[in-house]
């Protein structure tokens, strides 16, 4: 509604409440007290930064709801940010923080909606009937960059975690819901060792797609890198989620997905020429090279494990395909480690990855002499992920693109290098 527009200010993250409370007659959303004529308020939320650029809203419905959307699986959080959530969920649990906090967003519904209304396009009514519940509170967070999206969190009033909910509002990540989906399915038909969310169910609302997956054990606990990439029977575990076989790469359905992925999706055409330039390179040198292929996680990171006693979880599925050069998962643990914990520069992380990951591909029975060809076959996927994701939000991470193209480029010219074309361990 126009009337919101002036609230739209400060932290609050316009385009995830446009996206979940906009867009129709019947709903809208404002600043605290500032819900325009003819609409009253059903719930409110509170914003709080969540670091950089991310804010994290959370229902003010239930104090013990709300605290639970900031504390529960605190063990999951570093020192710090578990502190703060402490501390703001006792506070709210009380109530003593509700007054204290500077950004609050009311959702409104007009005047004279009808349930039937309300139940097509009010979010927390939807998500109120798929749980079966009388009321719920949520909590949500998207983001910012190429891969941004909404998930949600939903508890009873009474603080108990009853599910998560990824939502699919562009062709990307749309196309990760469905990713997400098949590979939870994959996880349930066979018994693993591997914890995995429940899948619950899809849905569709507004035009949006909904993952919805139960919530993880409540004893849940962080993962540190430190403790190292997971071990390689769970990698193995991982790959069987699909029927693994062994061929040349020219030849394997990852590659030719690689191919027709570069020519069907919208690439800006400087992204696109780069990425077929490196495709012809790499099949015209290693084309021949015979590779395993299995299944792969997709983002198996520090930040998307955690420990249940003596169980290890795994969340986060989105990006998993099958059919990936046995490795990929390895390879991507120790380069988002390097890349975006470490902040290292895009050639020194992809440098990094190869060097750690030696161990656990001779695990995995990665013939040595394929140990590069796998690390640059994965900085390849994830250089066409990207373009992928900014050819549906026209974001761009610009510490990892245009220095891709440079790195993989050095990489190709370089049979012995891997770090970035302008000094040992940097990228351009």
């Amino acid at each position: 509604m126009q009337a919101s527009l002036s609230a739209r200010s400060g932290r609050t993250p316009t385009w995830l409440f446009d996206l979940l409370f906009s867009g129709t007659p019947v709903v809208t959303w404002a600043a605290a007290g500032t819900l325009p004529a003819g609409f009253e308020r059903v719930d409110r939320f509170a914003v709080f930064p969540a670091g950089a650029s991310r804010s994290f809203m959370v229902s003010l419905a239930s104090r013990r709801g709300s605290s639970a959307a900031l504390t529960s699986y605190n063990s999951l959080r570093t020192g710090r940010t578990r502190f703060a959530r402490r501390a703001l969920g006792l506070g709210l649990r009380t109530g003593l923080a509700q007054p204290l906090v500077r950004d609050k967003i009311d959702i409104g519904i007009a005047a004279g909606a009808t349930d039937g209304q309300l139940a097509d396009e009010l979010l927390g009514e939807h998500l109120r009937l798929l749980f079966g519940r009388e009321q719920i509170v949520m909590a949500f967070g998207g983001g910012s960059g190429p891969y941004r999206k909404p998930v949600l969190q939903v508890f009873s009033t009474g603080g108990v975690p009853l599910g998560y909910i990824r939502v699919g509002w562009n062709d990307w990540a749309r196309a990760a819901v469905s990713r997400e989906a098949a590979a939870l399915r994959a996880c349930a038909v066979q018994p693993m060792h591997l914890g995995v969310p429940e899948l619950l169910g899809r849905s569709v609302w507004r035009g949006l797609d909904l993952l919805i997956t139960g919530p993880l054990p409540r004893d849940s606990k962080r993962v540190s890198s430190e403790n190292g990439l997971p071990p390689a029977s769970v990698l193995q575990e991982i790959s069987g989620l699909a029927p693994g076989f062994t061929g040349e790469l020219a030849a394997s359905p990852w590659w030719l997905s690689v191919r027709s992925r570069i020519e069907a999706a919208g690439f800006e055409p400087a992204a696109r020429s780069a990425l077929n330039l490196a495709v012809e390179q790499l099949e015209r040198i290693h084309g021949r090279i015979p590779l395993t292929f299995g299944a792969w996680h997709g983002d198996l990171v520090p930040w998307n494990l955690a420990r249940a006693g003596s169980r290890l979880y795994a969340w986060d599925w989105e990006c998993s395909t099958q059919n990936a050069p046995l490795g990929f998962d390895a390879v991507h643990y120790y380069f988002q480690v390097a890349f975006l914990t470490r902040q290292c520069p895009l050639g020194e992380a992809v440098a990094a990855a190869a060097e750690q990951a030696a161990t656990a591909l001779r695990a995995l029975g990665v013939p040595a002499q394929a140990h590069r060809l796998v690390v640059l076959l994965h900085l390849l996927e994830l250089a066409v992920r990207h373009e992928e994701a900014r050819s549906s939000t026209g974001d761009v991470d610009e510490r990892f693109y245009p220095a891709v193209t440079d790195v993989l480029q050095h990489a190709l010219a370089q049979p012995s290098g891997l770090a970035g074309p302008s000094s040992p361990g940097r990228a351009a």
